[in-house]
């Protein structure tokens, strides 16, 4: 079976022209029509027979499409030139395809180069309204741009660490009192800890990025000294820790992010928030209407064509 290129986010189907004329109106989006035609044109049949969910799969793609071309142009007045969307087909073709001519890559992947051409007419009205979305962004604060770096920091560096998790603040008074008496550590998680993973090995945990852990471990593993006991009993979600570390390697500055790249960072993620949220209200404002012979219109959850039964 052709499947469909997983870098395209599409389904592995094969694929076949669907009956129905191909002027027949499948969808209407905002006084656009979309045809069987205009579906079939996306795919690469080679014989085999396409079910109502498939097609149905297709004019999903075709409708939003259509959804965000209107609220590009229309918010933003953003256009994509034909040299621009062949452009960037061609270099869709160049990053994914496996050393095959243009039309086995096609072929091989059940569909054509008017679907290459439109995933990448959809790629850059993408990318172009993003840019004008983060323009909109407000820069980030120093405090959230600190909180970000201490996080880089976290996620970079290496901790070995042992704890003995207890429920009650009466277990870490009877825990630490047998430490300050001399008991062994590891001997104290086996007898009292409460972390399946790590009581039976002595309260070791693998060692690995301090970032793995929740917030108020994490801290406690960049600050704590290497091989003691740490003097602070550190609460979390899961009830009291008392840590000890016993390795630590940390991230050299040439690892780290500096503050600009944080600073975009952060603001890609807002503005990327706010994508998700106008599209949300492109497709939900839209005027969608499909012929029941191809299916429903739905846009709860992932907005698309709901195939019909029959």
């Amino acid at each position: 079976m052709k499947k469909l290129l997983p870098l395209l986010a599409l389904f592995a189907l094969v694929l076949s022209a669907c009956g129905g004329g191909s002027g027949v109106v499948a969808a209407t989006v905002n006084e656009t029509d979309i045809t069987v035609g205009d579906v079939d044109a996306l795919m690469d049949p080679d014989g085999a027979t396409v079910s109502k969910e498939q097609f149905a799969q297709f004019l999903s793609f075709r409708i939003r499409w259509v959804i965000t071309e209107d609220g590009a142009a229309e918010n933003f007045d953003i256009t994509i030139s034909e040299e621009e969307m062949e452009a960037e087909a061609d270099r869709i073709y160049d990053e994914v395809n496996a050393d095959e001519s243009r039309e086995d890559f096609l072929s091989n992947r059940g569909i054509t180069e008017e679907f290459l051409v439109n995933i990448a007419h959809q790629g850059l009205l993408d990318l172009a309204i993003r840019e004008e979305l983060a323009a909109e962004v407000p820069e980030p604060t120093q405090d959230e741009i600190d909180a970000e770096m201490a996080i880089a920091e976290a996620s970079l560096t290496e901790v070995c660490v042992s704890h003995i998790l207890v429920e009650t603040q009466d277990d870490v008074d009877t825990v630490v009192g047998r430490l300050e008496a001399g008991d062994d550590f590891g001997e104290l998680a086996i007898e009292f800890s409460q972390d399946p993973g790590s009581a039976e090995n002595g309260g070791v945990l693998p060692c690995g990025s301090a970032g793995q852990y929740v917030e108020e471990f994490r801290d406690a593993t960049l600050v704590a000294p290497i091989n003691e006991i740490y003097e602070e009993i550190v609460e979390t979600q899961f009830g009291f820790h008392i840590i000890m570390v016993t390795d630590r390697t940390e991230p050299s500055p040439e690892e780290l992010p500096t503050e600009q790249e944080v600073s975009d960072s952060l603001k890609s993620q807002a503005a990327g928030l706010q994508y998700n949220i106008w599209l949300s209200e492109q497709v939900l404002s839209a005027e969608v209407t499909v012929d029941p012979e191809y299916g429903t219109w739905n846009t709860d959850g992932d907005p698309q064509v709901i195939a019909p039964t029959e």
